[in-house]
């Protein structure tokens, strides 16, 4: 039978006292192991009160020496564990000396995910971490230490050979949170967990796992404001090019520039364009949580008559008759209730374009780096009036929250 020997302790210390038997070193294999009554290749070795193997003088020392070599002659030493076979049983070669191995070794954490270090973890991410050996889960929780996710604020649960721990947080993880520059420029520091072990964690052979710290960080959720791009904002319509008096972007006083939606005293059909640069955004979004079309507008006559408003994800190069004919890439829905309102009635829009203003993003190389909306009235009303929704351009905004490494 193999039995383990506190390390704390002189082995002749701990040998006399107890009376167990010996420490045979092969200097061929390099090996210790600390046994009692087990034979060696001429027989048993007898251990006296004085344990005088250890001493090259005596008589016991002599002959221990001869059939297994000095302790000098040990190599590395190492520990040996229950499991391991004993000599003679096939330990010291084949798969079952990798196995044996193996199993002597103190426990170590072979991976953890997050990784350690990772940058731009998501809120309902978990911890799992691995270990090399079969570890005695309750000191391995009672040893789990983080200020940012104590043990009251996680549940812990193990895979059934216990080689696998999962820490689940029990609410979602933190991201930092501000605006942007105004230059699109993102300063803001990431929020960073640390976890790891104090003494005390084991494995299911008694063996400490080492002290170990991990850290990670999690996304950052950026706000940012974004102004059109004037040389694609404006309007067209179906027979006068931009338009008149403010609905052009080159309106002169007492008229500021405006995006004109429906028809004018002409009753000539005015469609607005919307478009928003792109180019300030950083290179390393990984979602966008929030986009809207942010907008305050004039109605003027009665542009509920004009039939369904729709409004439009498209891409065109120029403000132009082709852009009125551009395909829609998505119809996003209408952007004007059928209600009547009073003449000179002050509006608000604040449309979702999240999905557009992603997909522009992920293609906005092809996409000249903008996001680029149409909107417009089914139909004109042939009273000689103005029937319109008009916004004013410099009021125009797209407002994003996006997630950020």
């Amino acid at each position: 039978m193999v039995e383990r020997i506190g390390l704390g302790k002189s082995r002749r210390g701990v040998l006399s006292l107890l009376g167990l038997g010996v420490l045979a070193c092969s200097g061929v294999h390099h090996d210790c192991f600390e046994m009692r009554d087990c034979a060696g290749p001429e027989g048993f070795i007898e251990a006296g009160p004085s344990d005088d193997w250890w001493d090259p003088g005596g008589a016991a020392g002599a002959a221990g020496a001869a059939q297994f070599g000095s302790p000098s002659d040990a190599g590395s030493a190492r520990q040996v564990s229950p499991a391991d076979p004993a000599p003679g049983d096939g330990g010291s070669s084949g798969t079952a000396g990798a196995d044996s191995a193996r199993d002597s070794e103190p426990p170590r954490v072979v991976s953890v995910t997050p990784a350690d270090g990772a940058l731009g973890v998501r809120s309902n991410d978990q911890i799992r971490i691995r270990f090399s050996q079969p570890m005695a889960e309750d000191s391995v929780e009672t040893a789990y230490r983080s200020s940012e996710l104590p043990s009251a604020l996680v549940t812990f649960a193990w895979n059934d050979d216990f080689t696998t721990l999962t820490v689940s947080p029990s609410a979602p993880l933190l991201y930092a949170a501000g605006d942007a520059q105004e230059d699109g420029s993102v300063q803001l520091a990431a929020k960073t967990y640390r976890y790891g072990f104090a003494d005390g964690a084991l494995d299911r052979a008694g063996r400490a796992l080492p002290q170990l710290t991990f850290s990670f960080s999690t996304l950052r959720q950026v706000s940012a404001t974004s102004i059109t791009d004037p040389r694609l904002t404006g309007n067209w319509t179906d027979g006068e090019d931009e338009g008149i008096h403010n609905c052009l972007r080159s309106a002169k006083a007492p008229y500021s520039p405006s995006v004109c939606v429906g028809d004018d005293v002409n009753n000539v059909r005015y469609t607005g364009f919307v478009s928003f640069d792109l180019s300030a955004f950083p290179d390393n979004i990984a979602e966008f949580s929030s986009a809207r079309l942010q907008a305050s507008a004039l109605v003027y006559g009665a542009p509920e008559s004009l039939g369904e408003s729709n409004l439009e994800h498209v891409f065109f190069a120029q403000l132009d008759q082709t852009a009125l004919s551009s395909p829609a890439l998505s119809t996003l829905g209408p952007f004007y209730s059928e209600a009547s309102v009073p003449s000179n009635t002050r509006l608000v829009l604040n449309e979702d374009l999240t999905g557009s203003v992603a997909d522009d993003y992920e293609n906005r190389v092809a996409r000249s780096n903008h996001s680029q909306y149409r909107l417009r009235f089914a139909k004109v009303l042939a009273n000689g009036n103005w029937d319109d929704v008009e916004l004013a351009a410099a009021n125009i905004r797209l407002a994003t929250t996006y997630l950020i490494p």
